[in-house]
């Protein structure tokens, strides 16, 4: 390794000792990496990360070693325009390293995303299909926020596939705290209060409804076929009938009707 060194240092002084680091960085480190496979332990992003500060340096060290060659045996104009080369250089480095780390950020959040919409998507299914056990492991696994308007959306609805709305109505509620106008929360509410008992729960769905209008298409969907089935005027009997008339707004993958 030293008399590599001498070598390239007496032919080209410091830009071969430049050289030579960039020759040692690709057989000690980059060779190794892939041989070893170390890649299957890294994701896309730290990857990416590793050989661009890869890059980065050794191309550091060889700009500088041009530089400090050149410079010793230049005058001062070709010293300002190794400067501004040099400038230029560590502004692109600096570019480039802000693109590998937003982009691997990016990437991330955008992975995790998608995993908590299969997730949710996993507990509308299984509350579909009247599975509320399994459906609330589901949810728990999913990792959603509990000051999410989603979770207590998704505890309201297990609760119905438990047969319980008492429960059911303080989880909606919880949902509407979040976001008041969350169009999908105001669908459940409504739909709470027209199986309730008490008779003035009818007269609190419409209200509800009235305000819930214009809030989004979808929901002003729902709330014209409620009408049309004449679900506001007459006390809804059972859950069974309500959601095969009336069934909510789909969420999460949910079969629309």
């Amino acid at each position: 390794m030293l008399e590599l060194f001498q070598v390239l240092g007496g032919i080209a002084g410091f830009g071969g000792v430049a050289l030579g680091v960039l020759f040692l960085l690709y057989r000690d480190l980059v060779r190794n990496i892939i041989q070893n496979k170390m890649f299957r332990t890294l994701t896309a992003g730290q990857a990416t990360g590793l050989f661009g500060a890869v890059i980065v340096f050794t191309f550091a060290i060889a700009i500088l070693g041009i530089f400090a060659t050149l410079a010793d045996g230049g005058g001062a104009q070709q010293f300002m325009i190794l400067v501004g080369i040099l400038l230029a250089f560590l502004l692109a480095a600096l570019l480039l390293g802000g693109r590998i780390l937003t982009g691997g950020r990016r990437s991330g959040l955008d992975h995790g995303a998608a995993a908590g919409e299969r997730s949710l998507a996993k507990v509308a299914r299984l509350v579909e299909g009247n599975e509320p056990d399994q459906a609330e492991r589901a949810l728990e696994s999913a990792g959603t926020d509990r000051e999410s308007e989603e979770f207590w959306y998704w505890k309201a609805r297990i609760a119905l596939a438990r047969s319980n709305p008492a429960v059911a109505a303080g989880y909606v509620d919880e949902a509407l705290k979040i976001e008041p106008r969350n169009p999908h929360a105001i669908a459940l509410k409504i739909r709470i209060l027209l199986v309730g008992r008490d008779p003035a729960d009818r007269d609190r769905a419409l209200r509800l409804a009235g305000a819930g209008e214009g809030i989004s298409s979808e929901l002003d969907v729902w709330l014209r076929r409620l009408r049309a089935e004449g679900m506001f005027d007459v006390r809804v009997r059972t859950n069974t009938e309500l959601d095969e008339r009336c069934p909510l707004p789909a969420r999460h993958g949910q079969a629309t009707a």
